[in-house]
């Protein structure tokens, strides 16, 4: 059996194409992550600090 080199490389190209893609999109991800986090822990320590004040 011989190797088909076009079908070989194909697929490699488009499995390196995929691994960028998807690293890209998981940094993209993260950052969205972090500041989503970090907007709600500052709005809730805003509220407690409200709250505390209040009573």
């Amino acid at each position: 059996m011989e190797i088909n080199w076009l079908v070989l490389g194909i697929f490699a190209f488009c499995a390196i194409i995929l691994v960028v893609y998807l690293i890209i999109q998981n940094l993209k991800d993260k950052k969205e992550t972090i500041r989503f986090f970090n907007d709600k822990f500052n709005t809730e320590k805003k509220f407690e600090v409200d709250d505390d004040e209040e009573v």
